[in-house]
């Protein structure tokens, strides 16, 4: 692992259990084994260095993520996956995770990395609202699947709760099911 990686993944670590404001970059200097100058070298400041550490790899590690997960698979079955994938995140992934997440839910206030991750959310959500809308023909009830995946997501992820494989599919099914219902009684009415 190189200097500039090793940075990162400490400037996580301190940003997930100080927040952005309360860590601080000499710790991370410290934990690093490097001085400030090399931090500076590496990152310009605190700001980017966070958007580099968290919205970067953020988006990059949701890419890497989405290139496993199978293609052949209906909708239901790939949400599944996507969402049982990330109950097996390595210790830095989830983090990347927790803290892009508390960033975008405006928790962390480092603005240029929560405009990054609204402008990359707006097109990941508007590519899936497509996907959903075309099975249960709504624009809203696409929104609605959305937001229920990202909450199961966000129970795994901030909550730390455990869900079996079995419920997060069972939880899936259901979420499509009661949108695909809400579809079928539009139609009838």
């Amino acid at each position: 692992m190189n200097m500039k990686e090793t940075i990162a993944i400490n400037a996580r670590k301190q940003f997930d259990k100080h927040g952005y404001h309360g860590a601080a970059l000499r710790e991370v200097c410290e934990m690093s084994n490097c001085k400030m100058p090399t931090l500076y070298y590496y990152y310009k400041n605190k700001e980017i260095l966070y958007d580099c550490v968290v919205g970067e790899a953020f988006i990059e590690l949701v890419s890497r993520l989405w290139e496993q997960l199978p293609t052949n698979v209906d909708i239901k079955e790939y949400s599944t996956l996507m969402v049982i994938q990330k109950k097996h995140l390595t210790e830095d992934e989830r983090i990347i995770y927790r803290l892009a997440m508390k960033t975008w839910l405006g928790f962390e206030e480092c603005g240029q990395c929560r405009e990054r991750l609204l402008d990359w959310e707006q097109t990941t959500y508007d590519n899936s609202w497509k996907q959903y809308q075309d099975i249960v023909g709504s624009k809203q009830w696409a929104k609605f699947i959305s937001r229920s995946i990202t909450s199961i997501i966000q129970r795994i992820i901030l909550l730390n709760e455990e869900i079996s494989d079995n419920e997060i599919r069972e939880e899936i099914i259901m979420i499509f099911e009661v949108a695909s219902s809400s579809k079928d009684k539009i139609r009838k009415e």
